[in-house]
């Protein structure tokens, strides 16, 4: 099982055949992980506060499938790695 923490008490866990995105704990999708079909990675920065000068790197990923729901997911961009491990085990099923 590999999981992810990120904005918003969101988290990505994949485990064993299947994709699940969790907000606060509580599943919101669970999908197969043989029906993924591509990746769109976007890296950005944003203000730790509002108003606040400090800024933070960020990445955003963007999974499809082959049914909705398309699965978006934004976290701290050192956290980039575990990322790519569940996309690496997205694409290994796919293949």
């Amino acid at each position: 099982m590999i999981s992810v923490q990120g904005e918003s008490n969101e988290s990505l866990v994949l485990d064993g055949e299947w994709l699940e995105k969790q907000r606060g704990g509580d599943p919101k999708s669970r999908l197969p992980i043989a029906s993924f079909k591509s990746v769109d990675w976007n890296e950005f920065e944003k203000r730790k506060k509002l108003f606040g000068g400090e800024k933070v790197k960020m990445v955003q990923v963007t999974l499809t499938f082959e049914q909705p729901p398309i699965v978006g997911f934004v976290t701290e961009a050192e956290k980039r790695p575990r990322l790519e491990e569940i996309v690496a085990g997205l694409e290994a099923a796919r293949a």
